[in-house]
């Protein structure tokens, strides 16, 4: 299994069903799932010997491939529209317990009974950690199948329209697994507890910061203006230097923590707290080392002007220490805020100790909270750069996320929406480009055509006394004579075209869906005065008439389909052809610079690579972002549009007020 693979499967479930943020009206009624532990099993010796140990009932061990293909058997009926509510419950102090496994894996908050305690238990804590990138992996070692099944139903119900309420232990098990490894899964969360069956400081303590506002309907929000986040160290800075000052200044042995940290068993507070003692030298000889050997990322000092210039705010946020902080700062004669931690020296007992002024209020991993730190600022736009581990719940706050290294990976796992960097340069174009429109791709980016393209393959295939072939669907999109090219031949490719297109006039109506979220961010786009084309390869009037049957066709200014353009011997040009662009562009009247085409498949890929035109990927969680490289942003859903127009509508917004002071003053 790739790392991550399962987790992101997941997240791209709730990332295309979970698109938007509903109303809900009061729970009158809601559908309760029961646990019980009778036939029930586990996946891992070490867990059935815990459960013996604490509870002396034995169970049963199955083999982990069940586990997994429990997830992978998730399937959501988009077809299906449910209402109401629905809760988890359980009278198996067994499931209770590990319920509050879960909780502690997530949140580090240990709420074990007496009764429950044992040697095994901090041993195992440890073993799985935060873990926060790997969560659902994790619950191979602290999990039933009852209770597997039980998310998997979970994640179906709410996909179909059922709100989640978390009212009891185990209901806030499962949700707190789901929105820390998909954010998104908050939107069909509810929190109310009349029946009081959660302690009050587990209210406290995890509910109120975690899960704040969910279920709430929130109108169209209205922003006082961009602010940018940006994480400093392997950032702002080429290398992290935190790591650097900490090889120089220890023997070394921190490292070890540091893989803790890297595999999710420990945050950086307890690595600082394991490091202190170690510490030799002095803070003045630390700032010489910071100031004569770190380098600052190329870019950086541009991307900081022009923010300034225009009175964007920057702020910093970071894990590591204000004194090398202010030292580089100070170094490039650079103002800018920042939160940090505070290395400190005693001079009464000669030694060094760590301060967290930013620390979290319910979490103990991070030395600094950035979550915290970005939620303070709601009313703000948010942008959020970084590259790593601590950025991982900050991101989730974000409406703008630019992401490097591992940051790119987490974002996907959790399926959020970002923007690829590799230095301020990259950042600084694409916050520079004049978006005027965008140009989007119809099959499996706003309209779900499978079901009625499957119908038609395996129509064409049986004519010709065949099985549709495996991966067939890696080749929708391509031009459809080249499908059938492909697998079946020349001389049969026409034939076979022919015999497609007459049967899919006949089911592509009822046989074609649109995509959650699609006609509330075509809207918003419309409001903000984008211009909008729908660029597919299937026959153009096909494609109108599709628009027109979802009743989104006054939302779109351009709709290009087969048929549409042609060359000058009056021959069919379709994508990945550039000149398909340059006929959408002379249409809208915009330039290559001036738009983004958004896709899902290598063949809008390919299209945008050869226009020489900025590309937004719709990604799954198979996709393999490292042949993605030409794309510089990355959705999980076409509701991610939406932020997207909205930051370059608040930008446009702030450069024209800012430009308009520059000429009043210059008069």
């Amino acid at each position: 299994m790739e790392e991550g693979k399962i987790e992101a499967f997941i997240s791209d479930i709730i990332s295309k069903f979970c698109t938007e943020k509903k109303s809900c009206q009061e729970i009158k009624r809601k559908e309760i799932i029961f646990i019980d532990d009778k036939e029930d099993f586990v996946f891992s010796d070490k867990l059935k010997s815990l459960i013996f140990d604490i509870f002396g009932q034995d169970f049963a061990i199955v083999d982990r491939k069940e586990f997994f293909d429990l997830i992978w058997s998730i399937k959501v009926n988009y077809k299906k529209k449910r209402k109401g509510a629905f809760t988890i419950r359980t009278h198996s102090e067994i499931h209770k317990f590990l319920f509050c496994l879960w909780i502690e894996m997530i949140t580090g908050l240990k709420l074990y009974k007496q009764n429950w305690k044992t040697a095994n238990l901090d041993d195992l804590a440890f073993s799985l950690g935060a873990n926060y990138r790997f969560p659902v992996v994790s619950l191979l070692q602290i999990s039933t199948k009852n209770m597997i099944h039980t998310l998997t139903k979970t994640i179906e119900l709410m996909c179909e329209g059922k709100f989640f309420v978390l009212d009891s232990v185990e209901s806030l098990a499962v949700a707190l697994l789901l929105s820390y490894s998909s954010p998104k899964s908050k939107n069909m969360m509810i929190f109310t507890d009349k029946e009081n069956l959660l302690p009050s400081y587990l209210k406290a303590e995890c509910l109120k910061p975690i899960f704040e506002r969910i279920g709430e309907h929130q109108e169209e929000k209205k922003y006082s203006s961009v602010v940018f986040f940006c994480d400093f160290d392997g950032t702002i800075t080429k290398k992290d230097v935190s790591i650097a000052v900490l090889d120089k200044f220890t023997d070394g042995e921190w490292r070890n923590s540091l893989r803790s940290v890297v595999g999710g068993n420990i945050g950086s507070k307890d690595v600082y707290k394991f490091v202190k003692d170690k510490i030799k030298g002095n803070l003045g000889e630390m700032r010489k080392f910071v100031r004569e050997f770190v380098e600052i990322e190329d870019g950086f000092l541009d991307f900081a002007e022009f923010l300034q210039r225009n009175s964007f705010d920057l702020q910093i946020v970071s894990d590591g220490f204000s004194f090398y902080i202010s030292e580089i700062l100070d170094k490039f004669n650079l103002k800018i805020k920042f939160f940090s931690s505070e290395l400190l020296y005693d001079d009464v007992r000669k030694n060094f100790d760590f301060s967290f002024p930013n620390e979290s209020d319910f979490c103990s991993l991070c030395a600094t909270c950035k979550l915290k730190i970005i939620r303070r600022n709601e009313n703000y736009f948010r942008v959020f750069i970084g590259n790593g581990i601590s950025d991982r719940c900050a991101v989730e706050s974000a409406e703008i996320i630019f992401a490097k290294s591992r940051l790119k990976q987490i974002c996907f796992i959790k399926g959020l929406d970002f923007f690829k960097f590799e230095n301020f340069h990259d950042i600084l174009r694409i916050v520079k480009k004049n978006v005027k429109g965008f140009i989007i791709d119809f099959d499996g980016t706003i309209g779900w055509s499978y079901e009625g393209i499957l119908d038609a393959f395996r129509y064409t295939f049986r004519k010709f006394n065949l099985e549709v072939p495996d991966g067939i669907e890696k080749l929708i999109g391509l031009p459809l004579r080249d499908c059938f090219k492909l697998t079946l031949g020349e001389d049969k490719a026409d034939r076979a075209v022919e015999i497609f297109r007459k049967r899919y006039r006949k089911v592509f109506l009822r046989k074609t869906y649109l995509a959650n979220g699609v006609k509330e961010t075509l809207e918003l786009l419309k409001k903000l005065n984008y211009k909008i084309a729908i660029l597919s390869n299937k026959k153009g009037d096909i494609l109108r008439q599709l628009l027109a049957h979802f009743e989104i066709d006054h939302l779109v200014d351009l709709a290009v389909g087969e048929g549409d353009v042609l060359d000058e011997n009056s021959r069919v040009i379709l994508k990945p052809n550039p000149r398909v662009i340059d006929f959408v562009l002379s249409k809208l009247g915009l330039s290559r610079e001036e738009v983004f085409i958004v896709g899902d498949s290598f063949v809008d890929l390919e299209t945008a690579k050869a226009s020489n035109t900025d590309y937004i990927h719709l990604y799954r969680f198979d996709s393999d972002l490292d042949k993605l490289n030409s794309a510089c942003g990355f959705i999980s859903s076409i509701s991610g549009l939406k932020n997207i127009g909205n930051f370059y509508h608040q930008l446009k917004q702030k450069l024209f007020f800012e430009e308009n002071i520059s000429k009043k003053v210059h008069t």
